[in-house]
């Protein structure tokens, strides 16, 4: 009978110690690891109360994404150990990957010995984005674009961006337009000249339109560079493909006279009148001049006494439209004065370029129009004489007596 009492005695004993003993983790059990082959968690297994063999499972929760080499580890704690360290391997992939939260649990292979869980029974790991989750932004081709100024419309230039890699996140993309070796900013001729781009999630291609401006300005050609400056947003930039040039050819070649105004004797006979295309005021080439280019002009005459009448020169031309073949600057309008012999002051009449009628790549300037002036002719003013026939013998007049 005491025998019977001694040994349940014992049973009791050793089951009430078995009940107090408790797993539970000790130590760090946040992580944020980078993805890499070296990265590897340390969890340490602590048991607490009576020591007994015991066996833990570290799990993962939830799916497997890959992430690790494995899911499960294990810690046998034999009687004599208080704790047991187990290790957990990160897998390195080529898989862009935002930051990434998972969670693995402690538990017991069995629920033998009376053994419980205890708190801490959970290790959280944070994967930290990795493989440019956010993506690499470049432009898709970084190839030499031209393109011609627009006559009276709009021109739109699209520039593609490609996000590589990842797609998580929003990213902002920063640009600036700048030209090359030019004096006037880049905002003259294109629009804008600097902004940014918003990238939403999962969006690998962005299209944007930069416009080509109709300044009306003769221009030889000009190179601007479309260049991204900056992304934020967890994203890169591929130093590689982050400007774009943009070339825009010689246009809007100027169309004038020579000179603003002529002024020429009645008696000169034929005189020309020079209208140039794509020259400065200092005669040098700008523009461009590989097109046809046409422009009509009108004759002006008065109605004063100043004013010239079609009675006083002839139009040598067949037809009022003048045309620039390509390459060819200047055209000659030929008119001849009429040496008649009615006196005349000063006359004028004007050659006007119409710039409703212009056609091609090219815009008026001044002097638009010339001023001719037929200078005064045959004795305008007249000519003194005495009127009365002249005497056959000389006069002879007293001081002193004839009346004045």
């Amino acid at each position: 009978m005491l025998q019977n009492v001694g040994l349940l005695l014992v049973l009791h004993m050793r089951l009430a110690s078995s009940e107090s003993t408790e797993l539970k983790f000790s130590g760090q059990t946040v992580f944020f690891v980078n993805e890499s082959s070296k990265a590897i968690v340390r969890l340490v297994v602590e048991r607490t109360g009576s020591p007994v063999n015991v066996t833990a499972l570290i799990l993962l929760q939830g799916e497997d994404t890959g992430d690790f080499e494995s899911t499960t580890a294990v810690a046998f704690l034999q009687s004599t150990e208080a704790n047991k360290t187990v290790f957990i391997a990160v897998k390195d992939d080529d898989l862009p990957e935002a930051d990434e939260t998972f969670v693995f649990i402690l538990r017991l292979q069995s629920s033998s010995n009376g053994v419980t869980v205890g708190t801490p029974n959970t290790a959280m790991i944070t994967i930290l984005s990795n493989d440019n989750a956010f993506g690499i932004i470049s432009f898709n081709s970084t190839i030499l674009i031209t393109m011609d100024e627009p006559k009276g419309r709009s021109q739109y230039v699209p520039l593609t961006l490609i996000r590589e890699k990842g797609t998580y996140g929003t990213v902002t993309v920063n640009f600036e337009v700048s030209i090359v070796g030019g004096p006037n900013p880049a905002s003259e001729d294109l629009s804008p000249d600097s902004g940014n781009l918003t990238i939403p999630p999962s969006m690998a291609v962005v299209v944007f339109n930069i416009l080509i401006q109709d300044d009306k300005i003769p221009e030889d050609d000009e190179t601007f560079i479309v260049r991204l400056t900056g992304v934020t947003g967890g994203a890169l930039l591929n130093p590689n493909s982050s400007s774009v040039p943009i070339r825009i050819s010689r246009n809007d070649a100027p169309v004038r006279f020579s000179q603003p105004s002529l002024a020429v004797p009645e008696s000169v006979g034929a005189i020309n009148l020079t209208v140039t295309r794509g020259r400065t005021d200092d005669g040098l080439l700008v523009g461009s001049d590989d097109r046809e280019v046409s422009v009509t002009y009108a004759i002006v005459t008065g109605t004063g006494s100043a004013s010239a009448s079609l009675a006083d020169f002839v139009d040598q031309q067949s037809n009022r439209t003048l045309v620039f073949p390509p390459g060819i600057h200047e055209r000659v309008l030929r008119f001849v004065i009429i040496d008649d012999m009615i006196p005349e002051i000063a006359e004028f009449f004007q050659v006007i370029l119409l710039e409703e009628t212009l056609v091609g790549d090219a815009v008026l300037l001044s002097p638009s129009v010339i001023q001719v002036t037929i200078e005064p002719n045959d004795k305008p003013y007249g000519v003194l004489s005495i009127s009365s026939p002249p005497p056959t013998q000389p006069v002879i007049i007293n001081e002193d007596t004839t009346v004045r």
